[in-house]
């Protein structure tokens, strides 16, 4: 009874500050600076290491929040990629994602690796753990937060062909940044290690990749059924909500599962299967008007 007087209070007091984060938002606004930035403004002062509004304890309570909201957000996000509209972009969306795997995390291992006499880490590491962290933090330096876009570009109301360039842009480099990180880290474990590369590892992260685009496959089927269904739009909004939100539990539960059971971890990228659920049903679905207007998320964003 104790757990659930708790929750109850944690989600009364998440209400509270989300709504004020609204007006902070809008403060922000009239600055001339996003209405996001008030939001993570009013997290970052209401969070457990300023005034410790929102407990630690609480954080943990309210993950579902948390995985709800990304879920949403990562519908609304691969509903923005209609192959329609971008097919005429597709050759620059090419190549900035090319340029962004590859000008970025070599220009940011560059800067790392000059820089490592002036960051206390590295200052004694060997000539190879230097090499080491450098190409790593190149790899970090390229990922992009698909929340921040698609929240920004709802806020403008943004429209035309840079907006959709930047989306692409954004989204696929999301998707190439897993592989990048994954070959990245073994050739770093190797060089601090002293042997040879594991390609085992980056075979591994492929295979995650792959069941990963599988299982936003299949959530796109799960989407188009919810949206076939004869029933009031509020209920399928809360279906589409509540799919997203499975699928971050069933990646939790295949976590611990390879803790318990299997020598070696499979994480599948919650993220990156409801945005291909998505993308599915923008893309190869008559459902593609209701399910952006059944989604409603640039009206809630303002």
């Amino acid at each position: 009874m104790e757990h659930y007087t708790n929750l109850l209070i944690f989600v009364f007091g998440f209400s509270v500050i989300a709504l004020a984060s609204g007006q902070i938002g809008r403060l922000f606004v009239k600055a001339k600076l996003p209405l996001i930035t008030g939001f993570l403004f009013t997290g970052i002062i209401a969070g457990p290491f300023i005034l410790d509004l929102i407990h630690e304890e609480a954080i943990t309570r309210l993950r579902f929040v948390d995985e709800i909201s990304l879920a949403f957000i990562a519908f609304a996000a691969g509903s923005e990629l209609y192959l329609k509209e971008l097919r005429s972009r597709f050759k620059s969306i090419a190549w900035v994602t090319m340029g962004n795997l590859i000008v970025i995390p070599t220009l940011g291992a560059f800067a790392i690796f000059s820089l490592a006499d002036f960051i206390p880490f590295m200052r004694d590491m060997a000539f190879s753990g230097r090499i080491a962290v450098s190409i790593l933090a190149g790899a970090i330096l390229v990922a992009r937060s698909p929340s921040s876009a698609i929240a920004v570009v709802n806020e403008l109301r943004a429209k035309g062909p840079f907006t959709q360039t930047a989306l692409g842009v954004t989204m696929i480099t999301d998707v190439g940044v897993i592989v990048l990180f994954a070959i990245n880290s073994s050739v770093t474990d190797a060089l601090l290690t002293g042997l040879g590369l594991d390609l085992t590892f980056v075979v591994l992260l492929l295979a995650e990749l792959l069941l990963s685009l599988l299982l936003g496959y299949l959530l796109g089927k799960v989407l188009a059924f919810i949206l076939s269904r004869h029933v009031p739009r509020i209920v399928k909004t809360g279906g589409i909500l509540l799919a997203g939100f499975a699928i971050f539990i069933l990646s939790a539960q295949i976590r611990e599962i390879n803790h318990t059971r299997l020598s070696f971890e499979i994480f599948l990228e919650p993220l990156l299967i409801c945005m291909v659920g998505s993308f599915v049903v923008t893309n190869y679905t008559r459902f593609r008007p209701e399910f952006v207007t059944t989604q409603a998320y640039k009206r809630i964003a303002h």
